[in-house]
């Protein structure tokens, strides 16, 4: 049986039109970084997730914080390993109550920093 040729032509991934906005309509840019860097939105998060009782929310926001933070001075503001703080956002290990209470001393740094 022979090789099956690969076709030179290029396939397209999307046969719509693009989009575009209204004359006169507003569009602005959103980075979520700048409001994963805001401390005090991130403590309102994590208080707010805690008293729902949703564990698994409070893992997330407390990794995505650390994602948009330079890890080597989170880790010695925590005062933890940058290998601990890295396993943290990797997800291969859940905070202990220890790593939470350091976590949120780290907030409240930052908002006395801010």
């Amino acid at each position: 049986m022979a090789k099956a040729a690969t076709s030179e032509k290029r396939g397209t991934s999307w046969l719509g039109r693009p989009f575009e906005l209204r004359p006169g309509s507003t569009a602005r840019d959103y980075d979520p970084s700048t409001e994963l860097r805001d401390p005090k939105f991130i403590k309102k998060a994590v208080l707010q997730a805690i008293s729902v009782g949703d564990e698994e929310a409070v893992v997330a926001i407390l990794r995505a914080h650390l994602r948009v933070l330079n890890r080597s001075k989170a880790a010695e503001r925590m005062n933890v390993s940058r290998q601990a703080v890295h396993r943290l956002i990797a997800g291969s290990r859940k905070p202990s109550l220890p790593m939470l209470g350091a976590f949120m001393r780290l907030l409240r740094v930052e908002s006395a920093a801010a």
